[in-house]
C-alpha cells in the first residue's frame, strides 16, 4: 500500500515536467524574408521506435516477427478507442498490447537501466493527444499505470521515450505508444491508466486527471 500511495505521488510530479521545444533555424539570404510558421508537431506518419521492432502487423495472439532489433511476440491485445475530452484537449488511448521481446545484442545496454534479463515481456500502450485551442498546456497521456491490480508502474518507467508528456502547443498533435516492462504475465486481465493533470502555461492546474480501466477478456 505504501509502495501504490508512493506512485501516486508521482502522478502529481508529472504536472511540473516540461520538455523542451528545440526550434531549428535555418540561414536565409539576407535579401528574402521568411515568415515563422508556428511549431506544428503532427505525426500522422509512422516513426519507427529505435529500440522496439514495429508490431503493426501483429494482429492476434502468437503473431511474431524477427528484425534487426530482435524478436518480438504478441501475448495479448485490446482495442481500446476511447476519447476524453480536457477543455481544448482530446486525448484518446487507443490500443493496449501485452508482448514479449527477445532484444538483439546491440540493444541489451539500452534495456539495462529498466530491467537485467535477456528477454521480458512488456504491455503497450498506444495514445493521442491532440490539442484544439488556442493555448498551450501541459499535459501527460499516462502518469501511472496499475497492471493486474498487483503491477505499478509510472511514466518514469516508460521505455519507448517518444516525447508525448509535456507542453503541448495550440494545434499540435501527437501520437505514439509508452511501453512498460513487466515480469512474465501468463494473462493479462486489467490495465489501469491515469492520465496526468491538464496545467496551462502559468502552470495551473484546470482538469483533473483522466482514470480509465480497461479489462481483458
Amino acid at each position: 500500500m505504501k509502495k501504490y500511495l508512493q506512485l501516486m505521488l508521482a502522478v502529481s510530479m508529472l504536472t511540473g515536467c516540461s520538455f523542451a521545444q528545440a526550434d531549428s533555424k535555418e540561414e536565409t539570404n539576407p535579401v528574402e524574408t521568411v515568415a515563422e510558421k508556428p511549431v506544428n508537431k503532427n505525426t500522422d506518419v509512422y516513426v519507427p521506435n529505435p529500440q522496439v521492432s514495429d508490431d503493426r502487423e501483429l494482429k492476434k495472439a502468437e503473431d511474431s516477427l524477427i528484425d534487426d532489433k530482435g524478436e518480438l511476440t504478441l501475448k495479448a491485445v485490446k482495442k481500446v478507442n476511447k476519447t476524453f475530452k480536457l477543455d481544448g484537449i482530446e486525448y484518446k488511448v487507443k490500443e493496449i498490447k501485452l508482448l514479449h521481446f527477445i532484444p538483439d545484442y546491440s540493444l541489451i545496454d539500452f534495456f539495462h537501466p529498466y530491467t537485467h534479463d535477456e528477454e521480458f515481456d512488456f504491455v503497450k500502450i498506444g495514445v493521442e493527444v491532440h490539442n484544439n485551442s488556442s493555448e498551450s498546456y501541459h499535459f501527460g497521456p499516462v502518469a501511472m499505470v496499475n497492471i493486474n491490480d498487483s503491477i505499478h508502474k509510472t511514466w518514469e518507467d516508460d521505455f519507448y521515450l517518444e516525447e508525448l508528456h509535456g507542453e503541448i502547443v495550440a494545434g499540435q498533435k501527437k501520437q505514439g505508444n509508452l511501453g512498460f516492462i513487466v515480469d512474465d504475465l501468463k494473462n493479462l486481465d486489467k490495465v489501469e491508466i491515469l492520465s496526468g493533470d491538464l496545467v496551462d502555461k502559468d502552470k495551473k492546474k484546470i482538469r483533473e486527471p483522466i482514470n480509465l480501466v480497461v479489462t481483458f477478456e
